[in-house]
């Protein structure tokens, strides 16, 4: 096994972990806090790794940028690049509206909730995917055929659940210049392309995929 591969294992097994446990921690308390009404206190547990692990994920543009894997160095800055916006100038920028008290705060519990469980789920599936090809250079029918297919509801509820953080930290955001205001709008109008572009993107390689395996059952 050569020092690349054996890189690229060891950094999709530790992100395939960070992501199992921010994923399992969440959905664990979910049914306590919710029973209490204190699902917004899941934003001050969270936040700190997610913000960390979203950050880590960044390596994946260089690794395109270098070749060290197959994927296009722009797709990939687009969707990792995207998500560490609204990390870091959202939600780490604006608390208050996940952790506030007024009904907007519901919506914004709600979209953060939406981000950590599609965005959770979809990077444990992904990174499993490669740390299974990776180190036996093929992956079950079952792991690929989850892969190709969990996205299809999983992509939707990220962008609508990252374009509703987006949306509240522009109009309930405290202390918003209007600098930034500008910015806030440009993102949000930037999934309309966005969104679209890499949903299709993907359904794109699905079918691909599905081909090649119906062709080996075949």
């Amino acid at each position: 096994m050569t020092v690349q591969n054996t890189y690229l294992i060891a950094y999709n097994a530790l992100s395939f972990l960070l992501w199992g446990h921010i994923t399992v921690s969440t959905v664990l308390q979910l049914p306590g806090l919710y029973a209490e009404s204190r699902l917004a206190d899941l934003y001050a547990d969270v936040l700190p790794l997610l913000s960390a692990t979203q950050t880590l994920a960044l390596l994946e543009v260089v690794h395109a940028a270098l070749g060290l894997v197959r994927a296009s160095a722009g797709t990939t800055a687009l969707q990792i690049g995207g998500k560490n916006l609204v990390v870091w100038t959202v939600m780490v920028k604006f608390p208050e509206i996940i952790t506030g008290s007024g009904e907007s705060s519901q919506w914004g519990v709600a979209f953060f909730l939406g981000c950590v469980l599609a965005w959770g789920c979809s990077e444990i599936i992904r990174y499993g995917y490669f740390v299974a090809q990776l180190s036996t250079g093929d992956t079950p029918r079952w792991l690929k055929l989850l892969r190709y297919n969990a996205f299809l509801p999983l992509y939707p509820i990220g962008l609508l659940s990252e374009a509703g953080l987006v949306y509240l930290a522009l109009t309930e955001g405290t202390g918003v210049g209007q600098f930034y205001k500008g910015y806030l709008l440009l993102g949000l109008l930037t999934y309309l392309p966005a969104g679209p572009f890499l949903y299709t993107h993907m359904l794109s390689q699905r079918r691909k995929v599905l081909k090649q395996l119906s062709g080996k059952k075949n």
